[in-house]
């Protein structure tokens, strides 16, 4: 089994989603990616969850993404001019990726979908860490895998998924 990566919470968590529930939800997603995984934390490295407020996503999303709008959730992996992980220096811990989420975008769109934003927000922690591990939602059957994994890591975790879409808040807007 893989490892967890160590998380690493920057900036202000809503209560609903401290480093407890998200070292769980680590832990569950690992579990159900299992070898659909195509990517796996190396041993002792830290997972980055940035929260940030709609302007700094929105930012992050027109730099990196090239759309000009806020978003849920942004996934950034490792950085492709990183040394490979055996020839870093052992002291220095390796960062398998970055989450950045927008807990009030989140919580908005789930009062508006009438679901719960705890649910919500774990659901897109979930969906950005799916895609850090090399899983993505580009031709159905990735959406069904995917959206599949989510679900069960939600469930398992207490919560319901919503029933009318499957994907994190931005995912499940797009045609």
């Amino acid at each position: 089994m893989t490892e967890s990566p160590q998380v690493q919470l920057i900036g202000s968590p809503p209560d609903c989603l401290g480093s407890g529930i998200l070292k769980q939800a680590v832990a569950a997603t690992l579990a159900e990616a299992g070898p659909q995984a195509r990517l796996s934390p190396p041993r002792g490295s830290i997972l980055n969850v940035l929260f940030a407020a709609e302007d700094e996503i929105q930012a992050l999303n027109r730099e990196f993404r090239g759309v000009d709008g806020a978003t849920d959730v942004l996934s950034f992996g490792e950085d492709t001019d990183a040394l490979p992980v055996d020839m870093q220096p052992p002291e220095e811990p390796v960062v398998f990726g970055e989450l950045v989420l927008c807990p009030d975008y989140v919580t908005r769109y789930a009062r508006q979908a009438g679901t719960e934003p705890a649910a919500e927000l774990l659901l897109c922690f979930v969906h950005g860490f799916l895609h850090l591990l090399g899983l993505d939602h580009g031709t159905p059957e990735e959406e069904d895998v995917m959206f599949r994994l989510q679900d069960r890591v939600v469930r398992t975790l207490g919560h319901r998924p919503r029933a009318t879409h499957r994907g994190c808040s931005t995912a499940a807007r797009q045609p």
